[in-house]
């Protein structure tokens, strides 16, 4: 498994603890938007996931930010488990 796929398998299985889903998406025409779709706790936000000490290209900056600026979304960068607990934990995501 590469170590993005390890980020990946880490979100889902604390989403799931609390009692979320997560959806992988694949974007037709769009190759810079986030991989994961996050719903949990009456909530819905967008994680790109990396490798550790990765960052997201350029294009995928500009995409993330054309969804927050016109669709008003929510997208966050993981790029480890640490990274991972520190948003949940700042979103008041419990039971993870």
């Amino acid at each position: 498994m590469t170590p993005e796929g390890r980020v990946v398998m880490y979100i889902k299985r604390r989403i799931s603890k609390a009692g979320g889903t997560v959806r992988k998406c694949s974007w037709e025409g769009r190759i810079a938007a986030p991989d994961l779709l996050i719903m949990v706790a009456g909530r819905h936000f967008w994680i790109e996931a990396k490798a550790p000490g990765q960052r997201p290209r350029p294009a995928q900056l500009r995409e993330h930010e054309v969804m927050r600026r016109t669709g008003g979304c929510a997208v966050y960068v993981c790029d480890s488990e640490e990274s991972v607990d520190h948003l949940l934990a700042d979103l008041g995501v419990s039971g993870v």
